[in-house]
């Protein structure tokens, strides 16, 4: 995907803090109620847009320091760390 870093989830140090279980019914992001681009984060199953949109999922990392976001509710299957900024395969 573009020039962005893809790393193995094993180089990521925060790997052990993922949780694979996460799930939420939400459709729309939970501060701005944007329904499109959604990311879901991977430690409370918050749902928030996308920085194509108005960037809430980055605003909660930065104030809940939760590492990982994925597609919410589409077709796409990408696993993001923030700590890292780094995609992980």
């Amino acid at each position: 995907v573009g020039d962005w870093k893809h790393i193995k989830k094993a180089e990521c140090p925060h790997i052990l803090d993922l949780k694979v279980d996460i799930t939420s019914e939400k459709d729309a992001c939970e501060v701005c109620f944007h329904k499109e681009d959604l990311r879901i984060c991977l430690t409370c199953g918050k749902v928030f847009c996308c920085e194509s949109h108005n960037a809430h999922n980055t605003e909660h990392f930065k104030k809940s320091d939760h590492p990982f976001v994925k597609p919410h509710k589409c077709d796409y299957n990408w696993l993001w760390c923030y700590k890292c900024n780094a995609f992980l395969e």
